[in-house]
């Protein structure tokens, strides 16, 4: 009982910590994008915004900001282990996009931070 109550406290900590200014994907399914939104905390210093993609896949993919219809920030194929980053200053969300494009096969992380 008493490991019981230790392990459901562990997990209601590390859920609560989970942040809204950073996260991590994994993807393993080419078949549709997937998007990722940051948003900043309010009166936080922000100063940059980090992307770090690294895995493999079969093919191209992109890796787009703001809309599907905006022009790839990174265009990655085969064996991928990639830092992007822009200056920021917590000046509202920032979406990101993974787009599979001609990738059809393999697993990506993508890890966004504010």
């Amino acid at each position: 009982m008493r490991k019981l109550k230790s392990l459901i406290w562990t997990l209601l900590i590390l859920l609560s910590s989970c942040g809204q200014d950073n996260k991590i994907l994994i993807i393993d399914d080419f078949t549709d994008s997937k998007i990722i939104v940051l948003k900043p905390y309010k009166n936080y210093p922000y100063a940059m915004m980090n992307i770090w993609v690294k895995g493999y896949t079969n093919d191209t993919i992109l890796i787009k900001l703001d809309s599907k219809d905006s022009k790839p920030i990174l265009k990655l194929s085969g064996d991928i282990d990639e830092r992007w980053y822009t200056d920021y200053y917590g000046e509202g969300k920032r979406i990101i996009i993974f787009e599979p494009y001609k990738a059809s096969d393999g697993k990506i992380e993508l890890k966004t931070k504010l």
